[in-house]
């Protein structure tokens, strides 16, 4: 009988650290999720100030601005504004605040089980990628908004050099 409600301990203990592991597993997808959105943010940056500087200049060579001239401007204006706020900082709740995890579970009244720290922190860490991942598709749509915006930049530069010509 004790054989049997020992196992039943062990086992609730394995599940509940699996359980942890996989919460961990999300957030860290999810941060490296965040890290690709900003670094293609960058590049995207980088591609609308080279596109502008190269492809603009062709088309200023001595003539007046034509009005693909100043849509492709607005639409460079629209893929650089995006992209750095794809890039400003937020707020994100990736990480369990170790103080409080020191505070709660070792240094509380009695310290906690390792079964209940690890419950306790995957429904946390659960609940942060939840609150998180509207801000990540948040994302999602801002870059594909600049992208699209970058691509309408090239062709009107290419419209603005062919009719300056």
């Amino acid at each position: 009988m004790w054989h049997t409600a020992a196992m039943a301990v062990a086992d609730k203990d394995i599940l509940y650290r699996v359980a942890y592991e996989e919460a961990v597993r999300a957030l860290a997808d999810q941060q490296a999720e965040i890290d690709s959105y900003r670094t293609r943010a960058g590049l995207l940056f980088s591609s609308a100030v080279i596109t502008t500087s190269l492809l603009g200049a062709g088309s200023f060579d001595g003539a007046d601005l034509t009005v693909s001239s100043w849509l492709a401007l607005a639409t460079f204006t629209g893929a650089a504004t995006i992209s750095v706020a794809i890039l400003w900082p937020r707020p994100w709740e990736l990480t369990a605040s170790s103080p409080d995890v020191v505070k709660t579970y070792i240094e509380g009244e009695e310290p906690a089980a390792v079964d209940e720290l690890h419950r306790d922190l995957s429904i946390h860490m659960q609940k942060s990628y939840v609150e998180n991942r509207s801000g990540v598709l948040h994302l999602a749509v801002l870059l594909q908004v600049a992208s699209a915006l970058l691509t309408i930049e090239v062709v009107l530069w290419i419209i603005a050099i062919a009719t300056s010509s």
